[in-house]
C-alpha cells in the first residue's frame, strides 16, 4: 500500500516531462515565439515566470511529500492540527499563484484592449489610408489581449492539475499519519 501512495512524486514527473513535451512541440512549430513577440506588455513571459518557479515549488512538495512517506515517521511534523495547518498552508500558495496568472492574463486583456483602442484616439481624419493605418496598429493590441489572456488561461490550469496532484498526496500523507 505504502508504494501506491509513494507514486505521487513519479505522476507529478510524468506530468512536466507531459508539459515539458508539448511545450517543446509548440516551440518547435514556432507559436511560443509568435507569442512572445506579440506580447509587448511582456505579461505573458512573467506568467511563465511564475508557473515556472511554482513548478519547481510544487516538485520540491511533492518530493517532500515522498520523503515523509518513505520516513513513516511523522511525529517531527507536531501534532495533526499543526501538521495540516503547514500542509494547507503550502497547498494555498499554488491556489493563489494558479488564481494570480489567471488575473495577469486578464490585466493583460485589458492592457491589449488599451493599446488597440488608442490608435483610434489619434485619428485625425476618416480616409483610407488612416484607417488603415490605424488598424494596422490596433491589431497589436489585441494580440497582446489574446495571447496573455491564453497565457494565464493555460497557466492557471497547468498549476491547478499539478497543485490538485499535490493536494492528494498531502491528504495521503495526512491521513497515514493520523
Amino acid at each position: 500500500m505504502q508504494n501506491i501512495k509513494n507514486q505521487s512524486f513519479y505522476r507529478g514527473l510524468i506530468l512536466l516531462g507531459l508539459i515539458l513535451f508539448a511545450s517543446y512541440l509548440l516551440e518547435e512549430r514556432g507559436l511560443i515565439g509568435t507569442l512572445l513577440e506579440g506580447d509587448r506588455s511582456y505579461l505573458s513571459l512573467f506568467i511563465f515566470a511564475v508557473w515556472a518557479v511554482m513548478s519547481l515549488r510544487w516538485l520540491y512538495l511533492l518530493r517532500w511529500v515522498e520523503a515523509q512517506h518513505a520516513k513513516n515517521d511523522f511525529t517531527d511534523m507536531g501534532d495533526a492540527s499543526t501538521r495540516d495547518a503547514v500542509l494547507t498552508r503550502w497547498l494555498n500558495h499554488g491556489w493563489l499563484a494558479a488564481d494570480s496568472v489567471l488575473k495577469l492574463g486578464l490585466l493583460g486583456t485589458i492592457i491589449g484592449f488599451i493599446f488597440m483602442l488608442a490608435p483610434i484616439a489619434d485619428l485625425k481624419s476618416y480616409d483610407a489610408a488612416s484607417l488603415q493605418t490605424a488598424l494596422a496598429a490596433m491589431s497589436g493590441g489585441m494580440a497582446i489581449a489574446l495571447y496573455t489572456t491564453l497565457t494565464g488561461l493555460i497557466a492557471n490550469l497547468l498549476l491547478r492539475l499539478q497543485f490538485q496532484l499535490l493536494g492528494d498526496a498531502m491528504q495521503n500523507l495526512s491521513l497515514e499519519a493520523d
